[in-house]
């Protein structure tokens, strides 16, 4: 069989607009509180708690509403305990009137000896606020009362303030544990001796001898004069204060020594001294822009220059190139642009000639320095970093270096040697 059947469409009407309902209309302009049918709990409870308490017993049944059922089945066994309570306090003073003083005392002791006496201390405590005795904070004063009689009020009962007095004996009589030191306890009688805050002690021969002045003496050193920088013997000096013990090596502190001064034997002995006959190639110095500065000329440049920051020679103004090597391979980014720049201009007036033709003694001279030195290692190391790496100033000044030696034309000179 086939279950497949044609398919019918539906008419459809036209859809209906949604209508929303329409607001009541308000004076106002506000909406309208809406209104509950039935109290809430909490209008109840206020309602319960706002109305006041009756002052007297003849208020209408209908103010006061019918009385909940829960409160008039207990109204009678509420009037049956507080009779039978009356009945038992009746039968009791009844009893304790016809017992005399002495049967009345004899039993309050055995009854004290019985029970716990702070068991009775709560007991008559409880007595004393279901009796009350103290005066009313709302009585009138004396002056204004003496004219009304007013009832007595209830005065505590004999054999409650005997019992009471009976048991603070009681309690009293217990022994209180204390513990007590020896050291704490005050001299039985004052000791001889003893004498007055404000007043000195009197003189003795221990104290004497034990406030005179010391008359010990020590040898002390003879103390060091202070420390002169322009002293010659400044090293000396500073080694023999601060590190006497210590091995001394003048080697590592010539770093420190004053500037010797013109003409002096110490001047005389520099590497750079102007007056000597002849210089190793190797002690040349050169200024920041590759120019040589020969030795008269570097005593007359002021430091404020930048080029006494060495240790050879540091009278003497300029950078050798063993030193501007040195400083190629700083850890200082700044140093090291410095050398760099130095170098490629040092490098660029070789090829062009300056000291003279490539077979000068004084041009293979610089190019033997600058090998020994690894100066184009350097050069080649610091420009061949990759893009993003390293310091992009040492990289470019490096760069620039390489450039002036190859426009100077030395390679050229000495290419396949």
């Amino acid at each position: 069989m086939d279950f497949v059947l044609d398919i019918k469409e539906k008419d459809i009407g036209p859809v209906k607009a949604p209508s929303f309902p329409a607001p009541k209309s308000a004076t106002t302009g506000f909406p309208e509180h809406k209104k509950r049918p039935r109290v809430s709990a909490f209008k109840k409870q206020r309602q319960g708690t706002d109305s006041p308490l009756p002052d007297s017993q003849n208020v209408s049944a209908t103010t006061r509403g019918p009385a909940p059922v829960s409160a008039q089945q207990n109204a009678p066994a509420r009037a049956a305990a507080g009779q039978e309570r009356d009945v038992i306090d009746q039968e009791n003073r009844a009893r304790l009137a016809s017992m005399s003083p002495e049967e009345i005392e004899e039993e309050r002791r055995e009854i004290l000896n019985k029970l716990d006496p702070r068991l009775v201390q709560m007991l008559l405590r409880r007595a004393n606020i279901d009796e009350q005795t103290s005066p009313s904070p709302f009585d009138e004063p004396p002056e204004a009362s003496e004219e009304k009689t007013e009832p007595a009020g209830p005065k505590e009962s004999p054999v409650a303030a005997a019992t009471e007095d009976t048991t603070n004996t009681l309690i009293d009589a217990k022994p209180k544990k204390s513990v007590r030191f020896e050291e704490d306890a005050p001299p039985s009688e004052p000791p001889s001796d003893l004498f007055e805050a404000a007043s000195k002690p009197p003189p003795t021969t221990s104290n004497a001898d034990a406030f005179a002045p010391n008359s010990t003496h020590f040898p002390q050193p003879k103390p060091l004069p202070d420390l002169d920088p322009a002293d010659p013997n400044f090293l000396e000096t500073l080694h023999s204060k601060y590190f006497p013990n210590l091995p001394a090596d003048p080697s590592k502190l010539a770093w420190m020594a004053p500037i010797p001064t013109p003409d002096s034997v110490a001047d005389r002995e520099s590497p750079y001294y102007p007056g000597q006959e002849s210089l190793p190639i190797s002690a040349l110095r050169f200024d920041f822009k590759g120019q040589l500065l020969a030795p008269s000329t570097s005593r007359t440049i002021p430091v404020t220059q930048g080029l006494h920051h060495h240790g050879q020679a540091p009278e003497a103004a300029g950078y050798t190139i063993a030193e501007l090597g040195i400083l190629a391979r700083s850890s200082v980014p700044a140093q090291r642009c410095i050398a760099f720049q130095t170098l490629g201009r040092i490098l660029y007036k070789l090829g062009q000639g300056v000291w003279g033709e490539g077979e000068g003694d004084l041009a293979k001279g610089i190019w033997r320095t600058a090998q020994e030195s690894r100066v184009m290692d350097s050069l080649l190391e610091a420009a061949e970093v990759p893009e993003g790496q390293g310091h992009r100033g040492v990289r470019a000044y490096a760069v620039e270096a390489l450039w002036l030696f190859e426009k100077g034309g030395w390679k050229e000179k000495f290419q396949g040697r």
